[in-house]
């Protein structure tokens, strides 16, 4: 087993600066129990860099986005030409270069500078400029509507939720007590119930700054209500009087919120947000990789505490079906069961923050990296993930360092602590 290097990591709290964390290392064949690696965030306030103008991909849980694979490189031809492969991803677009219309693939190009665009209904979604020695041109189409991210808990009281089956990417990470917690990002659907709704963490922010995502929640952590400030996220809060939220009757509080995002897409628009459209690491591609081993049922924990998930592969769907604790996990409305084409669990370094009264964690993300492993099309695939910088989209690389590639449909990311339980056959 290898170990990446390790660096702390600092997070921020009222006062002035906390410690923090780190990254990890790859699982072994059959069960995965990494060590320690990766870098680590740096201290608050960091410098912000602008959001990304092109990001990476996704597709929605219904819809599977047409990709343009990459075909093999013409042959060399005269000096004074270029060869170039252009390539489309995520959506369907035209394709010109230098305004002239052109179909995805490689070509030959009089030698020089050029631009390549894709248009959507004439419109210019993607740009890039082809340089002097052409290669490969990646034009991404981005999502039909702006990223909005909901914070979900998942104590046994909140169980089941509502509105999981429609995000197009949800990240499950470990909140204080054990009990881990959900940010559901929602890129070309929209649900009219999503929740329990509950409180943001400094890391959850970081997961939806992947996608530019404005964040619905009640309330936060002092780390996470400063860096939702310091990214400069659009937000609902219902703590702070903020509309978009709404309780019912059948369930206790504070288990007993809800949301709708095509509401809150309307508040947050008349406040001037709603304006970032992101895959962030998410690449399609109608046929990815296949990984070297088969997995049927995938078994996972996060470390030290008891509570697992699983996953069984369903061949007929190409989905693997959720359960957790033991149990189908299933939508409160719809009673459909959770079923993501890809699950990609990205392992970090999980620590205690220092002095804080309610025994709160830091996630090393930002600057941080790890192994990733992979789990789409029944197989198993190992990969790693890097965070440059707090707004900057998470880089999901395979085994060769290039972008990694996952087939359309809903994703699921489990985010486990170094040493968790990971088994897949």
């Amino acid at each position: 087993m290898t170990t990446l290097p390790r660096r702390r990591a600092l997070v921020i709290g009222l006062a002035g600066v906390l410690t923090a964390c780190a990254g990890p290392s790859v699982p072994a064949p059959q069960s995965t129990t990494p060590t320690a690696g990766g870098q680590a965030a740096p201290t608050f306030p960091p410098p912000l860099p602008a959001p990304p103008t092109s990001a990476p991909t996704a597709t929605s849980p219904t819809a599977a986005a047409p990709v343009a694979t990459a075909a093999p490189q013409a042959t060399p031809g005269p000096a004074d030409e270029i060869a170039v492969d252009v390539r489309l991803w995520n959506g369907e677009a035209t394709i010109q270069i230098d305004g002239q219309t052109v179909s995805p693939g490689p070509r030959r190009l009089s030698a020089g500078p050029h631009q390549a665009a894709a248009l959507v209904d004439g419109e210019v979604v993607s740009l890039a400029d082809i340089g002097p020695a052409g290669g490969s041109v990646d034009l991404i189409v981005p999502p039909t509507q702006a990223s909005l991210a909901i914070m979900i808990e998942n104590q046994a009281d909140a169980r089941p939720q509502t509105g999981l089956t429609s995000a197009d990417v949800v990240y499950e990470a470990l909140a204080e007590g054990g009990i881990t917690r959900f940010i559901s990002v929602f890129l070309r659907n929209d649900a009219p119930v999503v929740g329990p709704v509950r409180s943001l963490r400094h890391y959850f922010a970081f997961f939806a700054a992947d996608y530019g995502a404005d964040v619905v929640h009640i309330g936060a952590s002092p780390e996470g209500f400063a860096w939702r400030d310091a990214m400069n996220m659009g937000h609902l809060d219902e703590s702070a009087g903020d509309p978009g939220v709404w309780r019912i009757r059948s369930r206790p509080a504070p288990h007993n919120a809800y949301t709708d995002t095509a509401a809150d897409r309307g508040f947050l628009s008349a406040m001037g947000r709603q304006r970032n459209r992101q895959w962030g690491p998410l690449l399609f591609d109608e046929s990815p990789p296949s990984g070297p081993q088969a997995a049927h049922s995938i078994s996972l924990g996060f470390a030290p505490w008891p509570y697992r998930v699983g996953y069984q592969w369903d061949a007929a769907e190409q989905r693997y079906l959720r359960f957790m604790d033991g149990s189908a996990h299933r939508d409160a409305v719809s009673d459909e069961q959770i079923a993501p084409a890809t699950v990609v669990v990205q392992f970090a370094e999980v620590d205690a923050i220092p002095n804080d009264p309610k025994l709160r964690l830091d996630v090393n993300l930002v600057g941080g990296s790890g192994q990733l492993v992979v789990f789409s099309g029944g197989t198993r695939r190992e990969g790693t993930w890097m965070k440059p910088a707090p707004r900057s989209s998470t880089r999901w690389l395979d085994t060769h360092g290039e972008r990694l590639t996952i087939p359309p449909g809903p994703v699921w990311v489990e985010v486990l602590p170094l040493d968790s339980p990971l088994s897949w056959s």
